[in-house]
């Protein structure tokens, strides 16, 4: 395995939303690095030491599989940790702050944006839903 290549990896996954491959990646790192293999370098053109790469890649592989399973076994794929927090992916109209309520009111296709500045679920709103099946 080349440590570097999955750390590169599963920030990319994680940044695409890719869940499964999230999972994947980041229990192959953990594996690695706790079996004292040697780590990726974790903060790009800066060079931290191998203590500090060990540490952070274990960090984020641990973190990472846990969000990874957290989404992963939700049917909704609303991680439980995460607060509710949705902006409608089409018009940036802000949503009802559970999602019984934003079910409730109509909103649909919640998708989890672990990079949103202040919103971390992406939807589409009874407005935007009603306009797009009357077109």
């Amino acid at each position: 395995m080349d440590p570097q290549v999955t750390w590169n990896a599963l920030i990319r996954e994680w940044s695409d939303g890719n869940w499964l491959d999230v999972f994947e990646l980041a229990e192959a790192l953990f594996d690695w690095l706790s079996n004292d293999g040697f780590p990726p370098e974790t903060m790009g053109t800066l060079r931290l030491g191998a203590d500090w790469n060990q540490m952070i890649g274990l960090a984020a592989a641990k973190f990472a599989l846990k969000r990874a399973n957290e989404v992963l076994d939700n049917p909704a794929g609303i991680p439980d940790s995460v607060p509710f927090t949705l902006t409608c992916a089409n018009c940036n109209n802000e949503g009802p702050s559970t999602v019984c309520d934003a079910l409730e009111e109509g909103w649909s296709h919640f998708q989890y944006v672990p990079a949103g500045m202040s919103e971390k679920f992406l939807g589409y709103c009874p407005v935007c839903r009603k306009r797009d099946l009357e077109s």
